[in-house]
């Protein structure tokens, strides 16, 4: 279901362009040209977000930004002039943000807020600090964000918490705290989780450059001083947050496969290379199913290429839902291997029997084109370190299954 998101603007060419870029982003946009519409809407609506104009026909003096406070709507006040006067009123009140109508460059800030908030709502942070009161107000401003908050008194404090929520992803931490100071929870942070993991920042009310350096050092990624200014809080936050998703979705790509979004190669070697070993210390066998789509030059010659990628998508949409504990990755072209973990072999055994007979019988129905495709499954089970004597072996087994007609399972 789409978030709604309400616009309060009288210049209708402004209100189409804000509600363009809502729209574009996934918004369900209403839009209102008073403060008396904005009201009615209210009334009959739940709104995720809005952008509140300050000066309004009926609403002249940002009498509207206290009215969607008051509805718990976060709020984003667009203004044709941020002057002192201005500026002072709209900072009485807890505001996402606030966006002059200069040019272009404001309105693409406009839609970096609106893309930020759903993703917030996924991102947890942790807040330490001794004092109550400091926690609070930091933990507001979070909150305001739509960003998930947890709270510690101290650095010990705070490592049980990221203990019991390995997710969080931001850490904000004073540093003159009893127990264990800032710059030393940052040590411990550091030993557990690197800058790609967890973004740190830290806050002191200390007035000295060398508590900066120390935090920077022993493994922060940013520094602000107390009293900070709330717009430079929310914007260096943000810088940390993009920073880490950036992270993550280089990781993504390198490590998943463009066409079905299963792990690639690369994924696959290095995670069954760590299970080897670990089993084969233990003396415990590992079972990995090559897997192979039968004739499937002749699907791409006889449909094109497209239908192919049709097949191959399908394919990796349906080992998802029938092989949840397994690791399963696209290796290349047609070719997939699935790595069996704990599971006996009579089990892995029944389970790619199941799969192939599901194909042959459902294969048309897995693509919008009704291609019907059917696999040819090798299994192999081995006590080893090497995954590529593993794969070898399953391969054997795979060529075996096509020699004897395709679409089986030998193992």
């Amino acid at each position: 279901m789409a978030r709604k998101i309400l616009i309060i603007e009288d210049t209708p060419t402004i209100a189409r362009v804000q509600a363009h870029i809502a729209i574009a982003i996934g918004y369900e946009a209403d839009v209102a040209g008073s403060l008396a519409q904005a009201k009615e809407l209210m009334a009959h609506n739940r709104y995720f977000c809005a952008i509140v104009d300050f000066v309004l026909p009926d609403a002249p003096k940002g009498e509207a930004i206290p009215f969607t406070i008051a509805k718990s709507i976060p709020t984003i006040v667009m203004t044709g002039n941020l002057d002192a006067q201005t500026r002072e009123i709209v900072e009485q009140h807890p505001v996402i943000d606030y966006i002059t109508k200069e040019n272009k460059q404001a309105y693409h800030y406009l839609r970096k807020q609106l893309e930020r908030l759903p993703r917030n709502e996924k991102v947890k942070t942790l807040v330490v600090d001794d004092s109550k009161s400091s926690r609070t107000l930091i933990s507001a401003l979070l909150k305001r964000h739509k960003y998930q908050v947890f709270e510690a008194g101290d650095g010990i404090e705070a490592l049980a918490v990221l203990k019991e929520e390995p997710d969080i992803s931001v850490i904000i931490t004073d540093n003159e705290m009893p127990n264990m100071r800032g710059e030393e929870l940052c040590i411990e942070i550091r030993r557990l989780y690197t800058d790609d993991d967890k973004a740190i920042i830290g806050i002191s009310g200390v007035d000295s450059n060398s508590v900066s350096t120390r935090f920077l050092k022993n493994g922060a990624n940013d520094y602000l001083r107390k009293p900070f200014n709330p717009e430079e809080f929310y914007c260096r936050l943000s810088q940390n947050v993009d920073t880490l998703e950036y992270i993550q979705t280089i990781r993504r790509q390198a490590n998943t496969d463009y066409l079905t979004s299963l792990p690639n190669r690369r994924y696959f070697f290095t995670h069954v290379d760590k299970m080897l070993t670990r089993r084969a210390k233990k003396g415990q066998p590992c079972r990995l199913a090559m897997i192979d789509i039968d004739k499937f030059k002749l699907i791409n010659d006889e449909h094109g290429h497209d239908c192919g990628d049709a097949v191959l998508q399908a394919l990796g949409t349906a080992f998802v839902k029938h092989f949840d504990i397994a690791l399963v990755a696209r290796l290349g072209g047609e070719e997939f291997a699935i790595f069996f973990d704990n599971e006996e072999q009579q089990k892995c055994i029944e389970r790619l029997e199941a799969f192939r007979l599901f194909l042959e019988k459902n294969s048309r129905s897995l693509t919008t084109q009704g291609i019907h495709f059917t696999i040819s499954i090798g299994l192999a089970e081995l006590v080893t370190n090497s995954i590529d004597q593993l794969i070898t072996l399953a391969d054997s087994k795979l060529y075996e299954a096509k020699e004897a007609g395709r679409n089986q399972l030998i193992c």
